[in-house]
């Protein structure tokens, strides 16, 4: 049975998921959740949120089971993950993608979640290849960790579009009972095929120069520092320094996706963090303050994105 250790400032919380699916963690401004629940033979689904401005860590003590692989993605916040005997791996933007292999080594996540934290992650063990098929049919470096060849996968990079939008729609489900079971089971196995298909081809990113990187960061920061009214794809190139063609082929290898999609993202993510800290502006407002001119747009473009109207989740609904 492992023992998982969420911290925060002085207050720690041990938790096994044999016990509960769900771990809950509330200390200062930090209010989180982390979720695991077993979907198919041998594949865990992982999710976790947690409200902005707040620090914490997850401990997870090394497993003695082998041919373990965890595949996941981190939606928003920066980090720091460590794998026993392997390089730490830091991310200071939104949107990564990681390869883990915990067997018989100590991990911890060291979370810096400025804009809240959100990640989804699938714990895949040897059980599942019976389900899954072949080991031919798997990524080589998923096969070598599940039949126990490998136990130093430790990888991080872009989180890929396709990715990005099932995590996120797997955070939300939309379904109760067995018609949610169906629904998490059916979006896992499209997730581990999205999965699957970036660790086998590899990267195909451009490489960006140290240079076009800070650009690019630059242009991500004029681009939040004003939702309501944010300069256009060419205005904001222009102030970056970049063609726009360059800029929106940053912000795929940077951040897996476009310029538009990182704003509307942002846009929902600001809204999410306002409704769920109790603000009392009518969604109208809020709607217009972050340059929705209908506020039909607005909820729909946020049940979307998290499977809940934003009137639901002013009235009781949080996620943790």
């Amino acid at each position: 049975m492992e023992e998982w250790l969420f911290s925060s400032g002085g207050c720690s919380r041990p938790h096994h998921f044999e016990n509960s699916e769900r771990l809950r963690f509330r200390h200062g401004a930090t209010r989180a959740y982390l979720e695991e629940v077993q979907v198919l033979p041998g594949i865990w689904l992982y999710r976790g949120e947690a409200s902005a401005h707040c620090r914490f860590q997850i401990d997870v003590a090394g497993g003695d089971r082998q041919g373990r692989v965890v595949l996941g993605g981190v939606l928003s916040s920066r980090g720091l993950l460590k794998l026993e005997g392997c390089d730490d791996m830091v991310w200071r933007d939104d949107g990564r993608f990681y390869a883990l292999s915990p067997i018989e080594r100590h991990c911890r996540y060291e979370i810096d979640a400025e804009r809240g934290w959100r990640s989804v992650a699938v714990r895949i063990e040897a059980e599942a290849m019976d389900f899954l098929g072949a080991d031919d049919t798997l990524p080589d470096i998923v096969s070598d960790v599940l039949l126990a060849r490998r136990d130093d996968l430790a990888d991080m990079g872009t989180l890929p579009g396709g990715i990005r939008r099932l995590s996120q729609s797997l955070l939300r489900s939309p379904f109760e009972g067995p018609i949610g079971r169906l629904f998490l089971q059916a979006r896992v196995l499209e997730l581990l095929g999205h999965q699957f298909q970036h660790l086998g081809g590899g990267s195909q990113s451009r490489t960006l120069t140290s240079r076009e990187q800070s650009r690019i960061r630059m242009a991500r920061d004029m681009l939040m520092a004003d939702l309501r009214d944010p300069p256009d794809l060419e205005a904001l190139a222009s102030m970056a320094g970049l063609s726009s063609k360059k800029l929106n082929r940053g912000f795929r290898d940077l951040y897996g996706t476009t310029v538009f999609s990182y704003l509307q993202d942002a846009r929902l993510d600001v809204a999410r963090a306002a409704l769920e800290a109790g603000t009392p502006m009518p969604l109208k407002q809020l709607a217009w303050d972050l340059g929705y001119g209908q506020v039909s747009n607005f909820v729909t473009a946020f049940r979307r994105r998290f499977g809940v109207t934003p009137g639901s989740l002013r009235q009781g609904r949080p996620p943790a």
